[in-house]
This record gives C-alpha cells, structure tokens and sequence, in this order.
C-alpha cells in the first residue's frame, strides 16, 4: 500500500486499532442496568437507499470477479471486484495489483440475537451516513464510510477510509471492509463504494 497499515512508530496503538476495526466489537458486559445489546440511534432514521454509481454501472460490475466468504452448510455471501484483482476465496480477500486499495470480506463472531443488523450498522458507523440496498434474494445490506486515523493520539499519523458493509444470513453477521488511505481517496472512494455494492447472498444448492 502506499503507506502500509502498519506505520513505523505507531506501535502498539496501531495494532490495536487495527484489531478494532477488523474483528467484531467485544460483547458488552453484563450490567443489570444496561441491555444487551445497544439502544438503534435515531441515525437510522435517516438511513438512505444506495444507488448504482453512473461510473459503474451493473453492466461493468456483472464482468468483475466474485470473491466467496463462506457463512454456514447452507449459504455463502459474496462480492465482486475488478477482474485484474487478485483474490482469494479462501480469505475473503482482495487487492489491486499495487496493494493500494484492500477488500477484506469475513463471517464475524457475531450474530442478530446478540446485537441487532441495524444496531451494528449504527455502531460501525460512528455518526456518518448510513445506506441500504435489498439483495436479490431479500437479505438487508447496511453501508457506511468512515475516516479513522491509525494511531488516534497522534495527530500526523496516517489515515484512512473504511467503506463497510454488512449483512445478517441467518443471525450470522458478515461483514466487508474495502480501505485504503486517505491521500487516495480521490482514486478509490467511487471504487470502494461500488464494490460495498455488490453483496449477494447465495444458497449453495444453486450451483
């Protein structure tokens, strides 16, 4: 990538961080006072439709390759990418050639009896907007961007975009993340969301 993930000095912090933002939130602890799962901010009220992007339309997105995350017995979800990307069904990831731009697509320990679709959605979100699409077999797709700073406490650290997308298939919550940084963004922001686009939910009896 053009700055790596990981950035000389930042340490510790950054690994947290990273561990943060790509595995699922812990599981919130018990407190009489509190319920189990967070309260779905008014922000969802305001959740707005996803649209195509008129760069990439459906007839460009049909030719990109699938990436496969593997949910249960029963269903796989997947996304597509540009055909010249590398990607591997095996982790639910893919890059550009140069490593620049990140597709990261994984079944989380999560699911919807724990903490709601929505709730998470909201969750990850942290304020930004958040929109959504209906896959072709009906399943809800939550979108959000975001802009996280590597190593929070320093204010020239690296920065970058996180464009995630979520998804519940049978109370089990996937979730992709495609990042890159932030001086890139004027590259990979249209990119980023047209893939987060492209969730599909596949019964494996369909071949």
């Amino acid at each position: 990538m053009a700055a790596p993930f990981f950035v000389a000095g930042c340490g510790d912090d950054t690994q947290t961080l990273r561990e943060q933002l790509e595995n699922p939130p812990p599981r919130l602890p018990a407190d009489p006072d509190r319920p189990d799962t967070p309260p779905v901010p008014a922000l969802l009220d305001t959740v707005q439709p996803w649209k195509p992007l008129d760069l990439y339309p459906s007839s460009v997105l049909a030719t990109w390759a699938l990436v496969t995350i593997h949910v249960d017995k029963a269903h796989d979800v997947t996304y597509r990418v540009p055909i010249e990307w590398t990607a591997s069904d095996a982790t639910g990831r893919a890059t550009n050639l140069a490593k620049e731009i990140i597709a990261q697509g994984r079944l989380t320990d999560l699911d919807d009896s724990e903490i709601s679709l929505a709730a998470y959605a909201a969750q990850l979100a942290e304020g930004n907007p958040i929109f959504q699409y209906t896959t072709q077999d009906g399943h809800v797709v939550y979108l959000t961007r975001r802009e996280v700073a590597l190593a929070p406490t320093d204010p020239e650290a690296p920065r970058q975009f996180f464009h995630t997308a979520v998804v519940s298939v049978d109370e089990h919550i996937v979730k992709l993340d495609v990042r890159y940084d932030s001086d890139l963004d004027f590259r990979f922001d249209e990119l980023a969301d047209a893939i987060s686009g492209t969730i599909q939910v596949r019964r494996r009896d369909e071949g």
